[in-house]
């Protein structure tokens, strides 16, 4: 897998409007090729800015979202609507002003559907099963959209814990969250790294010392990224296929 690039941005809205004309690019050559798009989201304050940015986008208007299936590589276990939901703040920034068949839409269980959030992660990896090749465990995502939190995690898989180092092609159930709330499922590292393109998308200051530690990761081959960088900052094993970005604005870096 190729190492990570890092493409700098002055601001978080030139981080939002870029990301999103990044990704409707990587839409419609999905669709020009294969006819169809698969793309795992990530939630937080910038998905929901690049979400906002893509709705404002006329580009928006051009693209065939019946051909475009979502996914989300994290979620949080509360109620349906909560708005600690990613799913909730998707749809609340882009997805309901779009036409998209309510199939196309892949989301993780909430807590008013499913009595454990181990039923809620054993659905969702039976529906990362249904739409995969065969013989494959989930879709090859055309792009995976991942932010960095301060201590280096992704999805809902966090520092000094086991789940970064599962190498199932599964969704987990994640207790006792170091961030709130403490419930969760989230995709595991295979299934994230079943990506062409892998996206970092991190803004703010407060990321610095996760950042710094992402990029020197960067510089390594796969080979080198050992179970001690990776329970140090479990962002370091997320590599795409094809490319991984590390799109950023300048106070990340």
């Amino acid at each position: 897998m190729p190492n990570p690039q890092v493409i700098e941005h002055a601001d978080k809205s030139e981080l939002a409007a870029s990301t999103g004309s990044r990704i409707l690019a990587v839409i419609n050559d999905a669709i020009e090729n294969n006819g169809i798009a698969h793309l795992s989201l990530t939630g937080g304050t910038m998905g929901i800015a690049v979400w906002s940015a893509i709705a404002e986008s006329g580009q928006a208007r051009t693209i065939d979202w019946s051909k475009v299936h979502f996914w989300w590589s994290d979620e949080r276990f509360v109620e349906t609507g909560h708005a600690d939901r990613n799913e909730k703040q998707a749809k609340d920034a882009l997805l309901d002003s779009l036409e998209i068949p309510a199939e196309n839409l892949h989301i993780m269980g909430a807590s008013d559907v499913f009595d454990s959030v181990d039923k809620a992660a054993e659905a969702y990896t039976a529906e990362l099963k249904k739409f995969a090749p065969e013989g494959q465990a989930s879709p090859a995502f055309d792009l995976s959209l991942l932010g960095l939190g301060p201590d280096g995690h992704i999805a809902s898989l966090f520092p000094d814990r086991e789940e970064i180092h599962l190498s199932t092609f599964d969704s987990l159930a994640v207790r006792n969250s170091p961030k709130p709330p403490p419930t969760r499922v989230s995709m595991s590292l295979p299934v994230i790294n079943r990506a062409r393109k892998i996206w970092f998308l991190i803004a703010g200051s407060d990321k610095q010392d996760a950042t710094a530690r992402l990029r020197q990761a960067a510089e390594l081959s796969d080979d080198q990224l050992t179970a001690e960088i990776l329970t140090a900052t479990p962002g370091a094993g997320a590599r795409g296929a094809e490319e991984t970005l590390i799109l950023a604005t300048q106070d990340a870096l």
